[in-house]
């Protein structure tokens, strides 16, 4: 049975007001090696595990008056929310556009193998990526982009573009690698070091940022949301950035199966776990002169999950991770539901679980489950976030009014927007991060029953499933764990 997505996030928020699972106590005085930030007391969650979805209506950050171009200001759209990326921008209104899938021959993923699985290979048989070509001289398997990506409707996907508008302000570059194991070229974007004095810094690490749910091709990643804030954090840092700029509603792992339709969303295999911790640092690090030693990876929502799991799946190579509102389970029931709804977001009534994790609660499901997976992020650093579902400044009508007001739409439609937007983030937003307060602290339990140091958890008492929290985690993970992580504390 396919559950809407609002049919889910009352659902979770029924679970949790009717007691229907136990609720685990996080009290923060009992931490000693670890720091946990909260606004008040010790935040009691709501629902255990539950898997990530991620809101589509943004909340706007706070604008300086002056700082690079690419401020956004969000629509409110129930599926595909299309950013404005200019300094002052008209905000527009867009509408779902059906996307259009082509059927391929697939295997049926529910006559997966579920015997035990190789547990230094764990990939389902036909799986297996094809060979990472070592280094060579020119880096053959980085191209110029080309052509930009497309969005869901058709339309230029913004991070391109504001890429190009601050190329003087930040070096950047848009950029194909070429995967072997997906057989095709995957878009990313690239931050170079630069140092205080805006030179450009060599041997330094570089920091992954992996987009949510909706990814670039619903201009829901991070150059479209959270430019300025990755400037603020990382702009002057010494710190290369590097943002894949595919992969929507696909959990980034190594699928069990291929998909059985290909679209804007699912282009073909997906090896996503070989591309993250194999094939994409090998080229892009020597590309940019990187420390090839040190490297964090960070998540939102979706990519909270996903983030864990190649931190676990290969350990000493992430030297930190940041997981933002997300959940580590995937193989209970209620969190396989919100995977469901998740990835049939990018092929409705097409697209399953199954195809992703094999069978709920197989060995392959297990292997890419991080909670049932958590010892293994022992020895890595560990910044972990989420809000309670209570909303928060960010939040509320008259904020989002003002945030509209501000990037030039009418005052009597910024209203009628704003009540809107504010309304869908405080329900359904609301309800999914609650559900993700749970998560997060059943992890935490599994860490420490596994003798696992979180070295910050950021516990907050409000705040809902969007941006306005991420954007925050941003600049918070670097200064409370990458950094010193990286050894940039000294």
């Amino acid at each position: 049975m396919k559950l809407s997505r609002s049919a889910i996030a009352v659902a979770a928020a029924a679970l949790v007001a009717a007691g229907s699972v136990p609720a685990v106590q996080y009290v923060a005085a009992t931490d000693s090696a670890e720091t946990v930030s909260t606004s008040d007391k010790a935040v009691t969650t709501l629902d255990p595990a539950v898997s990530v979805v991620e809101s589509t209506i943004a909340t706007p950050s706070s604008s300086p008056a002056e700082a690079p171009s690419g401020v956004t200001e969000t629509t409110s759209t129930g599926a595909s929310p299309e950013a404005t990326t200019s300094a002052a921008p008209p905000v527009t209104t867009t509408t779902k556009v059906e996307v259009v899938d082509k059927v391929v021959a697939a295997e049926d993923p529910a006559k997966l193998a579920s015997e035990p699985v190789d547990g230094a290979n764990p990939r389902v048989e036909g799986t297996q990526p094809a060979a990472v070509p070592e280094e060579s001289v020119g880096h053959p398997s980085i191209k110029p982009l080309g052509e930009t990506p497309k969005t869901q409707t058709g339309a230029d996907q913004r991070w391109v573009k504001i890429l190009k508008d601050n190329e003087g302000v930040w070096a950047n570059e848009a950029i194909r690698v070429h995967s072997p194991s997906m057989g095709r070229d995957i878009p990313v974007a690239i931050f170079r070091a630069t140092g205080a004095n805006g030179q450009l810094v060599s041997d330094a690490p570089t920091v992954y940022l992996l987009n949510g749910a909706g990814g670039s091709e619903q201009n829901s990643d991070w150059v479209a949301q959270a430019f300025r804030e990755m400037y603020d954090t990382y702009g002057r840092s010494g710190v290369n950035v590097v943002v894949p700029m595919e992969g929507a509603f696909s959990y980034y792992v190594d699928w069990a199966a291929a998909p059985p339709v290909e679209n804007v969303f699912y282009k073909g295999k997906q090896m996503w776990s070989t591309f993250l911790a194999h094939e994409l640092p090998q080229v892009v690090e020597p590309y940019m002169n990187a420390d090839q030693d040190r490297r964090a990876v960070a998540g939102l929502s979706m990519a909270a999950t996903s983030v864990l799991l190649l931190a676990e799946h290969n350990p000493g190579f992430y030297d930190a991770v940041g997981s933002f509102s997300g959940c580590a389970a995937t193989s209970t029931p209620l969190p396989w539901e919100f995977v469901n709804l998740t990835v049939d977001r990018g092929a409705p009534g097409v697209m399953a679980p199954e195809y992703v994790f094999g069978p709920r609660g197989s060995d392959y499901n297990r292997h890419n489950d991080a909670l049932v997976n958590a010892a293994d992020l022992k020895g890595t650093g560990v910044y972990l976030s989420t809000g309670t579902g209570l909303a928060g400044e960010t939040d509320m009508a008259g904020y989002l009014k003002n945030r509209l007001i501000g990037a030039g739409v009418d005052p009597n439609e910024a209203s009628s927007r704003a009540f809107f937007n504010a309304m869908t983030l405080q329900a359904e937003g609301g309800a999914i991060e609650a559900a993700m307060n749970a998560c997060t602290h059943d992890l935490m339990v599994k860490m420490r029953a596994n003798d696992v140091k979180i070295d910050h958890a950021e516990l907050r008492n409000v705040g809902t499933h969007s941006w306005g929290s991420w954007r925050d985690d941003l600049k918070l993970s670097y200064d409370k764990v990458f950094k010193q992580a990286l050894g940039l504390d000294k």
